[in-house]
């Protein structure tokens, strides 16, 4: 009986981990789904608006067309972002540093803010931070940090699939990850997750071929604010988990313990 009683009690954190464990992966859920279908759809060999025009850190009109001079690496983001937009900037720079291939020669990266009231000074300052995760040789003139209008902005991010709204306290939410041009504008390969340096090095080898792939979807994480009513709900879903939990393995506890008493109560033999 002790064995049993030690098991059944040994199980209720096991079984509290997974309940709590669900609760918030339902709770992510629906936080990455309530706000429309805020998602990536993946749009390879498709074309992006090679017209559309945008400013870059110096305030000076480009076009996407002509930064798109060898295969690009293009990371939707916005600047002022709190959450993983300064994660996945930093990461870009990370893998950009790791990479073997060559800045200006192989490659070019582009980080175009989807927030219209966005402006190139606000770019500029940006870029002076992430460069300085790059280094010293790295081409300061090969990494645009591009902010637009809403048309431009929506044209683009349309064309390869990258959904995203704003919420009321002026941030948004949206998917992290970035996706990979060849020089024509063709869409050729997304990549998810940390960005790491190998797979989007393979990308870009693959844009330098002109030929679409297929993408590793190593995990599609999503970028929103702290909410503090949501965040007091789940923390509340969660008590109340714990305390029937708790009330549960009372109950398997004297249930077990009085079973055991009676089993050992000596009993009455007839004379």
């Amino acid at each position: 009986m002790g064995r049993n009683l030690f098991s059944a009690i040994a199980c209720v954190p096991l079984l509290l981990g997974v309940l709590i464990g669900t609760a918030s992966a339902v709770e992510r859920v629906e936080e990455d789904t309530a706000p429309g279908k805020i998602a990536v759809v993946e749009r390879t060999g498709a074309t992006v608006p090679l017209e559309a025009v945008f400013r870059d850190e110096n305030g000076d009109p480009v076009t996407l067309g002509s930064l798109l001079a060898r295969p690009t690496i293009l990371l939707p983001i916005y600047f002022t972002c709190p959450n993983s937009c300064s994660t996945n900037l930093a990461n870009l720079a990370v893998a950009l540093d790791r990479m073997k291939l060559r800045p200006g020669i192989d490659y070019r990266a582009i980080a175009l803010s989807f927030d219209e009231r966005e402006t190139p000074a606000v770019a500029r300052s940006a870029k002076a931070n992430y460069l300085r995760l790059l280094g010293d040789d790295f081409p300061a003139d090969q990494w645009f940090f591009l902010t637009g209008d809403r048309p431009s902005i929506e044209a683009v991010l349309d064309a390869v699939g990258f959904s995203f709204k704003a919420l009321p306290d002026g941030t948004f939410i949206h998917p992290s990850m970035l996706v990979v041009l060849a020089e024509s504008g063709m869409i050729i390969k997304y990549v998810y997750g940390t960005f790491i340096p190998g797979d989007v090095e393979l990308a870009v080898a693959e844009a330098a071929q002109g030929r679409p792939a297929t993408s590793i979807k190593r995990f599609l994480d999503y970028c929103f604010n702290y909410l503090p009513t949501r965040s007091a709900a789940v923390f509340t879903n969660v008590k109340l988990i714990v305390l029937l939990l708790f009330g549960a393995g009372l109950a398997v506890f004297f249930v077990l313990f009085l079973k055991n008493r009676k089993s050992g109560e000596p009993r009455d033999h007839a004379p």
